[in-house]
């Protein structure tokens, strides 16, 4: 039997502060449309976050289809950000055609500026019922370089 450990195992956790480290942050948008390519921002994430969860929970936002979808991904809040990257967090994924939670498989990502968590929407809804998206993220705050 082998075992295998991460390069980095020693190093955490790391020390954490009188106040901890752990961040878990959240914002919600309610959008008034569903059509293609419509770009929903729920979350702001702070500079100096590793985010390694991201859970998207939200309304039925069309209550006559089954195929609305959207990508999830991240954009800077300002022009010296880093570079967007509209399906990082998840590729087109039906999930806003039910009310639900969705959970987003991705590697842990350190941003040094502040960005915008997006769903950008890959198939319109067929008929839109405004509703609330909600965007949860967790990880560790280590602070910008």
């Amino acid at each position: 039997m082998a075992t295998f450990s991460a390069v980095d195992l020693n190093t955490k956790p790391r020390f954490m502060g009188g106040y901890g480290n752990a961040v878990i942050t959240y914002g919600s948008v309610t959008p008034t449309a569903g059509a293609l390519a419509d770009v929903y921002q729920p979350l702001r994430i702070p500079a100096g976050m590793l985010v390694t969860d991201l859970d998207i929970v939200n309304a039925d936002l069309d209550t006559g289809g089954t195929a609305m979808s959207a990508k999830i991904g991240y954009a800077p809040v300002d022009s010296d950000g880093p570079t967007a990257d509209d399906d990082y967090f998840s590729a087109t994924a039906t999930f806003l055609t039910a009310a639900g939670r969705k959970v987003c498989a991705f590697q842990p990502i350190k941003f040094e500026k502040d960005v915008y968590i997006t769903l950008t929407l890959t198939v319109a809804a067929t008929t839109f019922a405004s509703g609330v998206v909600t965007a949860i993220a967790k990880g560790q705050a280590e602070g910008v370089k």
